[in-house]
């Protein structure tokens, strides 16, 4: 999967840069995952409203429906330490009936080394009663999504049965978004926090899915829980309300020893 900008597809191709700082690298001088998928929720809504105002977060919130991010499929080229300042681009690949759907591919800006190359789904929700739109229907000119040779394919995703290790988060106010909901990313953040530390120091990921499956608010109890494949370097996660037993998040993570 490459994004390439043309004359052509100008409209829905979008690109930015952000600095990394001392605080947003881990112990290893590596990049902290979780700040890949800020910049690229950010750079997501920001695209959309360069591609049709129309379709933007303000004007759907105006009509009473928000965008909610439903998969990701990504695959790190490397993991490099000591990086200044990334480059992401993202590129808008329309929709096919209720999902839209989103690439990414980020660099490292210094040397221009890809670091990771993203594919994403996204919804429309109706606020008021949860369902979600086709969005084919309800915005029909609205880009069509057309299957390129190079997707990257989503994994299926399925609840774990045995856990070796779990842990109990408690949501906090800074972890909501716009949406009064917890931000995405932080799903991310409670999975991988759930690891083992020295794993996590001798370990890069190679590749993540990701399957979001229900909201979170404030001050629910999270359990997050963990399967280790040590035979494949794989780790299995499953997000749960700890009130209702509800599953609300999906991974699964491919590492390489460094």
């Amino acid at each position: 999967m490459t994004i390439l900008l043309t004359k052509e597809n100008e409209r829905v191709i979008h690109c930015a840069t952000h600095p990394v700082s001392i605080a947003e690298a881990d112990c290893m001088h590596r990049i902290k995952p979780v700040l890949f998928f800020n910049h690229m929720q950010e750079l997501a809504a920001s695209a959309i409203e360069k591609y049709d105002i129309r379709y933007g977060w303000s004007e759907l919130l105006r009509q009473g429906y928000a965008w909610f991010l439903m998969k990701y499929r990504v695959e790190f080229d490397s993991f490099p330490t000591d990086v200044s300042e990334i480059k992401i681009l993202t590129e808008s690949r329309g929709c096919r009936r209720i999902n839209a759907y989103r690439d990414f591919e980020v660099f490292d800006n210094t040397t221009g080394n890809r670091i990771l190359k993203a594919a994403s789904c996204w919804v429309v929700v109706d606020i008021e009663n949860k369902s979600v739109i086709n969005i084919q229907k309800e915005f029909p000119e609205f880009l069509a999504f057309e299957d390129r040779e190079d997707d990257l394919a989503y994994q299926k995703l399925r609840p774990i049965n045995e856990t070796d290790f779990e842990k109990t988060f408690h949501v906090r106010y800074d972890d909501l978004d716009i949406n009064n909901h917890v931000n995405n990313t932080v799903y991310i953040s409670w999975a991988l926090e759930a690891l083992d530390y020295d794993f996590r120091r001798t370990n890069n990921i190679k590749a993540m899915d990701i399957y979001f499956k229900h909201e979170v608010t404030y001050g629910e109890d999270i359990i997050s829980k963990v399967k280790y494949d040590r035979e494949n370097n794989m780790t299995e996660h499953l997000m749960t309300n700890a009130a209702t037993g509800e599953e609300l998040c999906l991974l699964k993570i491919e590492f390489t020893a460094v």
